[in-house]
This record gives C-alpha cells, structure tokens and sequence, in this order.
C-alpha cells in the first residue's frame, strides 16, 4: 500500500511552524525578563540616590534623577508595548496550533479515504482481469 508523501509533510511544516512560534515567544519572554529587571535596578538606584539628598549638589541630582524618571517612563512604556505584543503572539500561536490540528484530522481523512480508493481500484482490476481470463468471454472477444 502507498503512502502519499503530500499529508506527512504539511504535518512536518506546520510542526515547524509551531516550534517557531514557540521560539519565538521565548524570546519575547526572555527579552521582557530582561527589560522588568533592568527596571527593578533602575528604580533602586532611584530610591538609593533619593535617600542620599543633596550632598553631592541639588542641580546635579535633580537631574539625574529626573532623567532616570524618564527612562523608567520609557521603559514602562517597553514593557506594556512587549507584554501586547506577547498577548498577540500567544494568541496567534493558539489559533496556528488549532489550524495544526485541524489540518492533521484532514490529513487523516484523506489518508482514510485514499486507502480506501486503493482498495477498491484493486478490487476492479481484479475483477477486469478475471472477466479477461474467463473463456466464455475471450472466445466471443475474438469473434469480433
């Protein structure tokens, strides 16, 4: 019995499809990791220098300051635009494995019914070759 090779590699591309869904939100995790840590440094050193007043000179401070405000801000910013961008991913790698699936059933289907095809063309055959055999029919064959 053969099998078609067009099913089994569908299968194969979509199986690969969904590992690098899978990759690729790794890296999105990975990267917001990176991103909500950098923030927890950054906002310690803020509350550090804070704590320490104006020793080192008020002007000097202050802007500091005020300019690690606005890289927290930025880096707010970051991480709601990432943890979007992870929640569409996610939803696009679910809707990539419910379509994995539904293509495997179909392939299935398919390879149910193609066996089922082979079967009955062999059935056919046989029955054209024994009508071809028999000799009641192969002595009126050459009468005509």
């Amino acid at each position: 019995m053969l099998v078609p090779t067009a099913p089994l590699t569908s299968i194969f591309i979509v199986g690969y499809l969904i590992a690098g869904g899978v990759l690729f939100l790794a890296l999105m995790i990975d990267r917001l990791h990176h991103y909500i840590r950098e923030l927890r440094i950054r906002r310690k050193s803020m509350e550090a220098i804070k704590k320490q007043g104006p020793e080192d000179g008020k002007s000097s401070g202050s802007d500091k300051v005020k300019a690690l405000e606005g890289e927290v801000t930025t880096l707010q910013a970051k991480l709601k635009q990432l943890e979007s961008d992870l929640e569409t991913k996610t939803k696009e790698m679910d809707a990539a494995e419910a379509n994995a699936v539904a293509l495997r059933k179909q392939s299935e289907g398919f390879l149910l019914e193609y066996d089922r095809l082979l079967e009955e063309n062999q059935n056919l055959r046989n029955q054209l070759e024994s009508l071809e055999q028999s000799p009641s029919r192969s002595g009126n064959k050459k009468n005509t």
